[in-house]
């Protein structure tokens, strides 16, 4: 399975609420909502297989799904913060507001710090916390 295959629910479901918060906005004008379900569909149709087979692991065992979903969103987010870096320090470095870079380089540095050392705690005690995941999981039941 791919972490395509794996994301795709999360991600189109973190997208759908990302689009209903949009739509709801009041100073955005109705080309750009418009483009933004425009753009919703188009991957919803695009990544429909995965999506569909995401849901039928969900409906098969929520539980394996869920932990599924939190290992794969923390791989994909190390992928995302690779491709994001090089575009962030290109943007900052044309930025014509000052108050651009002083708020995107502390947010983005402690937030890439944060994130690494998570993802370092996740490998180290991988075995502990998915322990923990399972007995959360159990005990909802």
């Amino acid at each position: 399975m791919t972490l395509l295959e794996v994301v795709a629910v999360p991600v189109l479901f973190i997208w759908f609420v990302g689009l209903l918060l949009t739509l709801f906005r009041r100073d955005l004008e109705s080309h750009w909502k418009f483009f933004f379900f425009l753009v919703f569909c188009f991957y919803l149709v695009q990544f429909f297989p995965e999506f569909w087979e995401g849901v039928a692991r969900w409906k098969e065992n929520p539980k394996a799904e869920v932990l599924l979903w939190i290992s794969a969103m923390g791989n994909s987010i190390y992928v995302f913060l690779f491709f994001l870096w090089p575009l962030v320090l290109i943007r900052i470095y044309y930025s014509a507001s000052n108050n651009l870079s002083k708020t995107l380089i502390p947010a983005l540095a402690y937030g890439t710090v944060l994130y690494w050392a998570l993802f370092f705690l996740w490998t180290m005690y991988s075995k502990e916390f998915n322990g923990w995941l399972h007995q959360i999981f159990t005990i909802s039941k």
